[in-house]
């Protein structure tokens, strides 16, 4: 049965407290409950289904665990795959399938009523790092160590195209909000943007660490520190990004700048150097935050604008997956140790969006006039860096990505 979260859950002070205009929280999370945890078993990734009615996990022996999300009991636990399972999905249309991508080299989606695997998707060679649905349940993307994206046809089970999107494992991929634009992240230290329809590159991205606002022409200057995850805003205008330099980063794709950088603990820890961990938007607040597990500081949250820690959880942990859903309303992790935790916002703290007239979107867009000032760069085809301008974007169906911009 699940078992009640430790109570002190952040460090400092017993209340919330107002610092140039700056709030920290104390009890910003309430527990919700605590899942057993599983002897010798790693548990890499955590969901929480659209309905909120279910919550699954996957794990290093293959298996699948999905769970009542208002109590935590145990619902099924689905077993097929021959290895470790890196990443799951469930369907945003219908919370009874679920997707899981192996190191067996499959994708299976499954049937949790019937507690069976309906469909087995092949086509990585190597194993599978994370999947994802796009909104209408009708296609699913997939990444791998094989270097490669798949868009998948749900309907027929059939690829529909197979992007070599990079020259190292794809670690993270995701959609912006209309399913026009694929973000990937690789641990090439690069991201790109495909259009979904056509599957062309839009752009590539690669921060630049020795620039400091000017773009550089060799890639002997750049520190391509791999990116382990990557999420697109609500709004889809910005990606947030975790790579193992230990920083998170906020960047606003199409002016090619990072508009905020956010550190760990006293500004020196790293959030994250040694494990991929999930990160969130939380938009149902007086003021936008940014999540994110972190290897040895538990789930860490930032103040989007100030870019400071005003609360965490689980501190002294190895945070591997953070999920969130109703704009932070519920959060679930997962850690090192193999605990799964789901928390609920404290309802004092609660400001619905649409009560601020999408207050927390506008505050995103904000950012820009808030912006460190660090420039951004492509990489052509020979891997030789070059400054990206609006009038040099002569792609094909670049209108596609104007569109969420304008």
């Amino acid at each position: 049965m699940p078992e009640p979260v430790d109570k002190k859950t952040r460090r400092g002070s017993s209340n919330d407290k107002v610092e140039n205009g700056i709030t920290t929280y104390d009890d910003l999370y309430l527990p919700k409950y605590s899942l057993p945890k599983h002897e010798n078993e790693l548990i890499n990734a955590v969901k929480i289904s659209k309905d909120k009615t279910k919550l699954a996990t996957c794990s290093s022996k293959g298996y699948l665990r999905i769970y009542d999300f208002n109590d935590g009991s145990l619902i099924a636990t689905l077993k097929g795959h021959a290895k470790g399972v890196s990443d799951i999905a469930f369907l945003p249309i219908n919370s009874d399938i679920i997707a899981s991508g192996s190191d067996d080299l499959t994708i299976r989606l499954w049937s949790i009523s019937q507690r069976k695997c309906i469909r087995i998707l092949k086509k990585h060679t190597y194993h599978i790092t994370t999947v994802t649905f796009n909104s209408k349940g009708s296609m699913l993307i997939s990444g791998a160590a094989d270097e490669t994206i798949v868009l998948w046809d749900l309907t027929t089970g059939n690829s529909l195209k197979t992007l070599a999107a990079h020259s190292d494992p794809v670690s993270s991929v995701c959609l912006t909000p209309d399913d026009t634009v694929i973000v990937s992240a690789s641990y090439d230290g690069l991201m790109r943007l495909f259009d979904t329809e056509t599957g062309q590159c839009l752009k590539t991205l690669i921060y630049n660490s020795t620039s400091h606002g000017t773009a550089t022409a060799s890639t002997s200057d750049v520190v391509n520190f791999p990116i382990s995850k990557v999420t697109i805003s609500p709004n889809g205008k910005f990606i947030l990004s975790s790579s193992l330099d230990g920083k998170i980063r906020l960047w606003d794709y199409m002016s090619n700048t990072v508009v905020k950088t956010y550190l760990g603990l006293e500004g020196t820890a790293p959030i994250n150097n040694k494990y991929n961990s999930g990160s969130a938007f939380i938009l149902k607040v007086a003021k936008p935050i940014v999540a994110s597990g972190s290897d040895s500081s538990g789930t860490l949250f930032w103040d989007l604008q100030s870019k400071a820690i005003v609360f965490q959880l689980q501190p002294g942990t190895t945070i591997l997956d953070v999920a969130a859903i109703e704009d932070g309303a519920f959060l679930a992790t997962c850690g090192l140790s193999g605990e799964v935790d789901v928390f609920a916002l404290n309802e004092k703290h609660i400001h619905e969006v649409n009560e601020r007239s999408n207050g927390a979107l506008k505050d995103l867009i904000m950012a820009i006039c808030w912006r460190e000032t660090v420039r951004l760069q492509t990489v052509n085809s020979s891997r030789q860096l070059i400054p990206l301008r609006r009038s040099q974007m002569k792609f094909q169906r670049m209108h596609r990505l104007e569109r969420l911009l304008n």
